[in-house]
């Protein structure tokens, strides 16, 4: 009897003595040093277009974006507790509204024409972030990116006539910055704002209908809110 007694208490006190290495083991940070992860995110965009032309028709095309969402995800390293690169793909998707105005002839015939359809962009960027661990939980963060912007613009008259359906892909960058909340060793919530550019991006007219033919130079700009998952592995 005294036997099963020894042994119980020895189990015990071995179960005792590691519990709290175990409890450590849960919550405790990721080790510095070189280490993968995985982002997946998404989010609220708001967004506008900038265009500009060089016709033999005077063109105004003012376009509104609504607001829309965004999505994506990205592969990076960690490269100790205070860098972080990554490779990031990520689309955003917008309804679009919008008034031309052509001018042509001589003398000059104005016309106007109200236009709705959508706006996609999608980014590849490359992107550096600068970690500052305050805690082992609260990890704020700032840094951007730079890449290349697919920028699709699809825009109908109310008619029905196609005024553009076409896409370019251009120099892209962003810049942001956001808290990461570590809740274990290989899972983060990520919060954080991102300001996304799609710089001279190359689209054309359709042939027929209004301001037939004529090239466009559009840039893209977007503020977004964006949260995530981190999974470092």
């Amino acid at each position: 009897m005294r036997s099963y007694l020894l042994s119980g208490a020895c189990a015990a006190s071995m179960l005792l003595a590691l519990s709290p290495v175990a409890e450590a083991a849960d919550i405790a940070p990721a080790p510095a040093g070189f280490g993968w992860y995985l982002s997946v995110f998404g989010g609220w965009s708001m967004a506008d277009l900038d265009i500009s032309t060089s016709s033999s028709a005077t063109i105004t095309a003012d376009v509104d974006l609504d607001d829309g969402f965004l999505a994506g995800l990205a592969v990076g390293a960690h490269f100790g507790d205070w860098l972080r690169g990554e490779v990031e793909l990520s689309g955003h998707w917008h309804d679009a509204e919008a008034l031309l105005t052509t001018v042509t002839g001589s003398p000059p015939v104005t016309a106007t024409s109200a236009l709705d359809g959508d706006a996609d962009a999608l980014f590849v960027l490359a992107n550096l972030w600068f970690d500052l661990p305050m805690s082992d939980v609260v990890r704020p963060y700032a840094g951007g990116g730079v890449g290349m912007g697919r920028l699709s613009l699809d825009l109908d008259t109310t008619a029905g006539t196609s005024f553009i359906d076409d896409s370019d892909w251009a120099f892209a960058y962003q810049l942001g910055a956001g808290i990461a909340f570590d809740l274990s060793a290989n899972f983060a919530l990520d919060i954080g704002y991102r300001y996304k550019v799609i710089k001279d991006a190359e689209l054309e007219t359709e042939t027929t209908g209004p301001g037939a033919g004529a090239e466009l130079e559009v840039d893209y700009k977007s503020h977004n809110v964006v949260a995530g998952i981190r999974l470092s592995f």
